[in-house]
């Protein structure tokens, strides 16, 4: 029996596993895929990540797939616009164990993210307490009553586009894990991300639309405890629609011009440790 197309990794339109451990899964979700049934936009008929699961994960052996108030064994939201990796545990145990990885800190999140103006270099993390109304639609506000919240930052390129637009490719790490939280910290401090049609201005997304017509948030590395305790990882590229945003941009500087090379051809190094924050210009 052939596997689901999502499992054979051959539509970039389709969730696909990218890392399949005995108890626990990676799967990549393109953008348009709905992770949680409360998520944004409720009224809109985006496809539902969770009803596929069924499809990978045979209900009759992984009866967490079919649990709703197990999550169906996924550990952690994505906003419908964006793409990346989404971890999925397969059993009640795995579940736990990285639920535990989750809240205490364990579990690693990487993201890219193109926001507009030209981030300080020397800036290396935002803060804010983020609080979310818990309403269908609601947008995360950073508020004094809100939950403290945490986003590690790289500022890893600067560029124009043609019409001397600025925009810095960020490589962001949370270190909380609050709804919204990268898209509400980064346009809190003025930087909002390129096609976000929540937390940036109207008149600024609508011009973004053309290049880029949905957010430019992508989770491109997970790194947690498979049950031995060993560590695992799972990197993904930035998907196509990403990557044709950076035509006919120029750069600040050669370095800029470097990194985005290196995340274009999807070669941008995996560990954070080794991810170049720019210099002067």
């Amino acid at each position: 029996i052939d596997p689901p197309p999502w499992r054979r990794r051959s539509c970039p339109d389709e969730p696909c596993v990218v890392l399949d451990l005995p108890d626990r899964s990676v799967l990549q979700k393109p953008p348009g895929w709905r992770v949680d049934a409360d998520e944004e936009d409720a009224g809109q008929k985006w496809s539902q990540l969770p009803q596929c699961l069924s499809s990978a994960f045979p209900p009759r052996l992984w009866p967490i797939a079919r649990d709703a108030e197990h999550q169906r064994g996924l550990l952690h939201r994505l906003d419908v616009p964006s793409s990346g990796v989404v971890l999925v545990a397969k059993t009640y145990a795995a579940f736990w164990d990285l639920q535990l990885q989750l809240v205490t800190g364990g579990m690693i999140r990487d993201y890219a993210v193109l926001c507009h103006g030209w981030l300080p270099p020397a800036r290396l993390e935002l803060r804010g307490r983020v609080h979310w109304h818990r309403r269908a639609g609601s947008a995360s506000t950073v508020l004094q009553r809100g939950r403290p919240s945490k986003s590690l930052t790289k500022t890893l390129a600067h560029s124009l586009d043609g019409m001397g637009v600025a925009f810095s490719l960020l490589a962001i790490r949370i270190a909380t894990g609050r709804r919204h939280q990268i898209r509400v910290h980064v346009a809190h401090v003025g930087y909002p991300t390129v096609g976000d049609s929540k937390y940036a201005a109207q008149t600024t997304a609508a011009n973004d639309f053309a290049s880029c017509p949905r957010n430019f948030l992508h989770r491109y590395r997970l790194a947690f405890a498979d049950g031995a305790g060993s560590t695992q990882e799972a990197v993904v590229p930035l998907p196509p629609d990403l990557v044709l945003t950076f035509e006919g941009m120029s750069f600040r500087s050669r370095a800029s011009q470097e990194a985005l090379r290196q995340w274009t051809a999807g070669s941008a190094p995996r560990r954070w440790e080794d991810l170049r924050t720019l210099g002067p210009p």
